[in-house]
């Protein structure tokens, strides 16, 4: 349970801070909380398949780029074969829980992950992804969840774009 945290009163300062979270039965309410919040992202997860659910207006507002607060982001070539490994890495399961960041998706999608060029490129693209609405950021973590709308997308592009292209 560390890996979550609770608000407790600072014994130093007397100030509430989020601390790690310990196995007492004090924090009963807070694993409900965190369970509460797993479930129903898995449940958002959970894929549909109509086809009805993604309009062409919400695929086309990612493919365009997006201007937010004077800066300009591009939008996403749904053509290309980079872009779709990109959707299919960040709809994985295996994000629900914990979400993904920088270094996680830099690992599984480029063979140098450490070089300063592809930590850059992807702090790009999680930015555009941002922007686009497609993921959220964690409160006060550099982790990242995909949201209902790149939900309905990604799923949408997987059903569309066939298992033989994205693999």
């Amino acid at each position: 349970p560390a890996e979550f945290k609770v608000l407790k009163n600072d014994d130093e300062t007397g100030s509430r801070r989020w601390k790690p979270m310990g196995k007492s039965i004090a924090n009963l309410y807070r694993y409900s909380e965190v369970s509460e919040s797993i479930t129903k992202r898995f449940i958002e997860a959970l894929p549909t398949v109509d086809s009805d659910i993604v309009t062409l207006k919400e695929i086309k507002e990612v493919s365009k780029p997006k201007e937010v607060n004077g800066r300009r982001y591009s939008g996403f070539n749904l053509l290309n074969e980079s872009d779709l490994k990109l959707f299919k890495e960040i709809s994985d399961g295996s994000y629900l829980i914990s979400g993904f960041n920088n270094k996680l998706l830099r690992k599984k999608l480029y063979e140098d992950s450490g070089n300063q060029k592809n930590i850059n490129r992807m702090t790009r693209t999680l930015a555009k992804l941002r922007k686009h609405g497609i993921i959220k950021k964690a409160a006060r973590k550099n982790n990242y969840y995909l949201t209902a709308k790149g939900r309905r997308i990604t799923t949408s592009l997987q059903l569309y774009t066939g298992k033989e292209v994205l693999a």
